[in-house]
């Protein structure tokens, strides 16, 4: 492996240094470092050197897969929806599957397969809600996919026993079962999606599917392998799961555990899994996107103890005093600060006035002593990360109004969120001898880039020793 050299640039704040890179390891940071032959030679003309980031929080195969999708959330009404689907469906060869993303009930009304079998009779569809739970399917995908066979608690039925084509939360089945039905190229997205990525400066993710198999983890281990994936990944798995030895950007995190309003756990219940989790080696990551989730997660892991590891994903909503009690747990938030900017005004359309400090929060976290970094939750939020930092800053919606003002942050606070160790949140790394070779260089100096956060200011991306990204 060549080495990477970095010359000239801002480290720590202070200016003029080099940084050597050399088999996976930052191996010196100082002025006028010695340069061989062979070395990769990156100028970086005064601009900042700083670790690589890391979304903490993302989908990656939805991700990929919503690349080839139509986004549905553009109708103002159900019929414009009706447009929509019949449009995309015109548009596709005859028998090819139809995939569409983000339509909510607000603007398309109730979707279930009826008005998908008007809507396209001839072809198989399914579309994801834009809140991620639920996937609605018309009769061709549903006999295509044999979902009448299934008899998970997700798959709806009417009073009759008759399907209505809503799965709730089943991604995972569909997952296994759309591989061979559907057999979309998500290859190529996955590649996209991570070239885009490291154009941002992103040297890794920690993906949060639920339902991780073996089988999932193989593959994606094997996708990194080919180079497909170049970041490295932590992938939310139980326990029992282990990355194929030898490739070493992929490793296994916390067990994902995802609490829903509608079938809410008794507190002991939850506290038992996480009991399990902890006593087989793992931490748990719950999924808690109302007060209601939180104030159970919160019980369960009071009742269970904690492990190092332990985490909220989202903390969508945090009531009062509930900060202190998570600090006092020492379990870290991963909170989605582009959400803010991305769903702000439905928020302030939606929510109760006085319910709306508590969304997705991140100073009072941080100042209670919680340890706290962000993620995308990518395709379900946006995945620029340099966009959700300036909404961590500004709290500004798309229309420009302000979303909670107490919870801004600095722009290095907002910064930190993605340099946060995925493998220990309360820890931000730095560039420095013996750290991994994971680097996102800037075009101009830290304080300049930080006044106006934007993925266009990165100059080159290296990860694991290699540069992955040059734009």
């Amino acid at each position: 492996m060549a080495r990477v050299l970095v010359i000239g640039a801002e480290v720590g704040g202070r200016s003029g240094l080099d940084v050597l890179v050399d088999a996976d390891r930052v191996r010196a940071v100082g002025p006028g470092l010695d340069r061989r032959a062979a070395d990769v030679v990156i100028p970086a003309g005064g601009g900042a050197l700083l670790p690589g980031l890391h979304d903490h929080h993302v989908h990656l195969r939805a991700a990929a897969a919503a690349r080839r999708s139509v986004r549905l959330d553009g109708g103002a009404d159900p019929a414009g929806f009706d447009r929509a689907v019949r449009a995309a469906g015109a548009a596709l060869p005859p028998g090819a599957w139809l995939r569409g993303t983000s339509w909510h009930e607000r603007t398309a009304g109730i979707v279930d397969r009826r008005r998908l079998d008007r809507l396209q009779p001839d072809r198989p569809v399914r579309l994801q809600h834009g809140g991620g739970a639920l996937w609605v399917l018309n009769t061709a995908a549903l006999d295509r996919l044999g979902v009448a066979a299934c008899l998970l608690p997700g798959v709806e039925r009417d009073p009759a026993g008759c399907l209505t084509g809503r799965l709730w939360r089943l991604d995972g089945w569909l997952r296994d079962h759309t591989r061979a039905a559907d057999p979309s190229d998500l290859t190529a997205g996955l590649a996209e999606l991570a070239a885009d990525a490291a154009h941002a400066g992103v040297t890794g993710f920690t993906d949060a599917t639920p339902e991780r198999t073996q089988q999932d983890l193989d593959e994606f281990a094997a996708l990194a392998a080919c180079g497909v994936l170049p970041q490295r990944l932590l992938l939310m798995a139980p326990p029992a799961l282990r990355a194929p030895a030898g490739v070493t950007r992929v490793g296994t995190g916390p067990r994902k555990v995802v609490l829903d309003d509608a079938d809410l756990p008794a507190v002991a219940d939850l506290a038992g899994l996480v009991e399990r989790t902890h006593r087989a080696g793992g931490p748990v990551a719950t999924h808690c996107v109302t007060a209601e989730q939180l104030v159970i997660a919160v019980a369960a892991y009071t009742a269970a103890g904690t492990l190092a590891g332990d985490r909220i994903e989202h903390a969508a909503v945090v009531p009062p005093g509930y900060a202190a009690r998570l600090a006092a747990l020492g379990i870290a938030v991963v909170t989605q600060p582009g959400f803010i900017a991305d769903r702000g005004d439905g928020y302030l359309r939606d929510v109760p006035a006085g319910e709306r400090p508590w969304l997705y929060p991140c100073r009072s976290l941080r100042a209670a002593g919680v340890a706290v970094a962000a993620g995308s939750d990518a395709p379900y939020g946006p995945a620029d990360p340099w966009r959700a930092m300036a909404a961590a800053v500004s709290r500004r919606t798309a229309a420009g109004r302000l979303l909670g003002a107490a919870e801004r942050v600095t722009p290095a606070a907002a910064l930190d969120l993605y340099l946060a160790d995925p493998q220990d949140l309360s820890r931000v790394r730095r560039v420095a001898p013996g750290a991994p070779g994971d680097l996102c260089l800037l075009r101009v100096p830290l304080a300049e880039a930080l006044r106006a956060p934007a993925g266009d200011l990165v100059r080159a991306t290296v990860c694991g020793g290699r540069v992955i990204g040059r734009p």
